[in-house]
């Protein structure tokens, strides 16, 4: 017969060591007894130390083998037949496993034990199975492994741990090894948490937040700060859990930089973390560009690194709005309006978008230089070149840089056409040369500069006026004048003043006064337009009482000019010995400086010409007979005018 499979050794407390094997075949029923056969050495001596007589039996216990000092080898003979006086080969020889349990005294244990066999039975699981008993009785497996040594980390203050190793086998039983226990000490410092930002909270101080230590023993943190040379302990926050911690320390004018460290139960501390410094923002403004440019120190050691910085920014003690995002470490924020408190804050934001840190607030009030407060267009008017005449009246308490004209053709979109410097004067005037007075009308403003050249108060719009006047076709010495009103005084307008152009020259009466809320006029000129049939006429705004600089302002219109038109009456005939003895064209309306008649023979010589309307052809010396006139002359309007007809001399 065959030995058993013998497949494990177990270990008591005791140190007694049970075997389990697998029993052989027995087809001719002559098994007599197992044979257990026990040795110190691998080598032997081996010696008898039990017989086991039933062949269904498949363990069997070594009381006092003494498992718990050493190990022990042993194998197995089977024995069959009359008497038992046939005796198998021995099974294959398996070594308890004996574990050796030492303390370096560092924080660990370390374990060292065997295998059963050597090479590894086919049956034997790959791995030994370590299990620890904790400081209550209960046993815990702490690792898997196939080396024969392992070195267990102490996570505990003060503590008795029981180790004992286990080998199974795929018959289903479990080698075990004795079991080996010691005071052990944790001097083995924390796994730190991981400082994750450091902010500056509304008060001016710095808060901070980690992520939690992985070590059990973890019972709090250590929160440090740079003093500029060293490391300084400020405070401990107790509890494993608590990750987040505000100091007294002041971030509002520098920047601060913390760390942490985390602590056990044995007062083990873990090495210094990674800083992270506090975001110190620093305002400067601008006065002339009216703008507050902002810097910061660069946040570091952000975890998976800095993806921007977002700048935010209250009004007046308003809420915080984002105003815009930077990858740098400087903002400018333009347009600020004098007189209002501006705070700001910048936040980093990390490159998931999901750890921010915060900087300190830092506000201003922004101011403006000192500047003039006013500038009043006194008036826009046309004057007789046909120009805009613009009149600013100006606030001299203070200077400025100067004035900005603007002009419009639809009282909406204005254009900078100019530019009137300060004078120290209380009127400045500025002339439009660049404008079609009698076609449209105009709106002008003015902004008034600061020394730094920012518009600090725009003024009222002036508006000139456009007038237009048409002859009545009927009613030849009737001309009717329509213009539309001028716009924006303090004190409104008082009404309009009509004067005429009679000769070029400006009359220095109004013919008439129009109140304001009416636009039209019908003059008629017959005792006044003599020979020439024109006559021009301006119209004048007068502004009303009640101007708050106490002014009066006055604004003339284009020149607008109206004609008579001009009539000439050319005889076809005269007889010089009968009734009409002169022969002369009737002319109403001319321009006496450009007239000319010349008469001409059939042969194209000159018998007559005169530049005087009132001298007519006698024909003296000129025999009967048909002649040629042209007559030249310039209308009420300056355009010249040339007629050709003929005349015929009857004796």
């Amino acid at each position: 017969m065959a030995p058993p499979s013998l497949r494990c050794i177990a270990c008591n407390a005791s140190g007694d060591l049970t075997l389990t094997w697998i029993s052989p075949t027995d087809p001719s029923s002559q098994f007599f007894s197992y044979e257990i056969f026990k040795a110190n050495v691998l080598t032997g001596p081996y010696i008898n130390i039990g017989t086991v007589s039933t062949r269904t039996i498949t363990s069997f216990t070594d009381v006092g083998a003494g498992g718990n000092t050493q190990s022990k080898y042993y194998y197995i003979k089977t024995r069959w037949g009359a008497a038992g006086t046939n005796t198998s080969i021995a099974s294959d020889t398996l070594r308890s496993i004996y574990l050796n349990l030492t303390n370096p005294n560092d924080g660990t244990a370390s374990l060292m034990y065997n295998n059963i066999h050597t090479p590894k039975l086919i049956s034997s699981a790959n791995v030994f199975n370590i299990y620890r008993e904790n400081p209550t009785p209960s046993w815990v497996n702490i690792k898997n492994t196939g080396a024969l040594n392992y070195r267990d980390t102490i996570s505990v203050c003060n503590v008795f741990y029981n180790y004992q190793i286990q080998l199974a086998d795929a018959s289903g039983c479990i080698s075990t090894s004795n079991v080996a226990g010691q005071n052990f000490k944790d001097l083995i410092p924390p796994q730190n948490g991981i400082l994750d930002s450091v902010s500056v909270n509304s008060a001016g101080f710095t808060t901070m937040g980690w992520n939690v230590s992985s070590s059990n023993d973890c019972i709090g943190y250590v929160i440090y700060y740079f003093n500029g040379s060293s490391w300084s302990n400020i405070d401990t926050v107790l509890g494993k859990n608590n990750t987040s911690y505000t100091s007294t320390l002041s971030a509002s004018s520098n920047s601060v930089t913390h760390c942490i460290a985390a602590i056990d139960s044995c007062g083990n501390i873990s090495p210094l973390g990674t800083s992270h410094n506090s975001i110190n923002l620093k305002n400067t403004y601008d006065v002339c560009g009216r703008s507050a440019n902002l810097t910061w120190i660069a946040y570091s050691n952000l975890p998976l690194g800095v993806l921007q910085y977002k700048i935010y920014c209250s009004v007046n003690g308003g809420v915080y709005n984002l105003i815009g995002n930077t990858s740098s470490t400087t903002f400018k924020h333009s347009g600020l309006e004098p007189g209002k408190t501006y705070c700001y804050i910048v936040r980093v934001v990390n490159v998931p978008g999901v750890i921010t840190s915060t900087s300190n607030r830092t506000c201003l009030v922004a101011t403006a230089p000192p500047s003039s407060a006013f500038a009043y267009l006194h008036y826009a008017s046309v004057d007789l070149d046909q120009a805009a005449l613009l009149s600013i009246y100006c606030d001299t308490t203070k200077s400025c840089k100067g004035y900005n004209i603007l002009r419009s053709e639809d009282a909406v979109n204005f254009n900078l056409i100019g530019f009137a410097p300060y004078t120290g004067n209380l009127f400045v005037t500025y002339k439009d040369m660049d404008i079609k007075a009698s076609e449209k009308p105009y709106y002008y403003k003015v902004e008034l500069l600061d020394s730094c050249g920012n518009v600090r108060y725009v003024s009222n719009i002036g508006k000139t006026i456009l007038l237009k006047v048409k002859n009545d076709g009927e009613k030849i010495f009737n001309n009717n004048l329509s213009w539309d009103h001028y716009t924006n005084w303090s004190g409104g307008v008082a009404g309009y003043n009509i004067y005429r152009v009679v000769d070029e020259q400006l009359q220095s009466s109004p013919v008439t006064f129009i109140p304001v809320g009416i636009n039209t006029y019908t003059d008629n000129v017959e005792d006044i337009v003599q020979n020439s049939g024109k006559v021009g006429y301006i119209v004048t705004a007068v502004e009303n009482f009640g101007n708050v600089y106490g002014l009066t302002g006055s604004s003339a219109s284009n020149i607008a000019e109206a004609y008579v038109e001009g009539g000439v009456f050319v005889p076809g005939a005269f007889a010089p010995k009968g009734e009409n003895r002169i022969w002369k064209p009737i002319t109403q309306f001319v321009e006496k400086t450009d007239y000319k008649v010349t008469v001409l023979n059939r042969w194209g010589t000159k018998v007559f010409e005169t530049t005087d309307e009132n001298q007519g052809w006698d024909g003296s010396g000129m025999e009967d007979n048909t002649y040629v006139y042209i007559l030249q002359y310039k209308n009420a309007r300056g355009e010249f005018i040339e007629k050709k007809g003929t005349i015929v001399m009857i004796r």
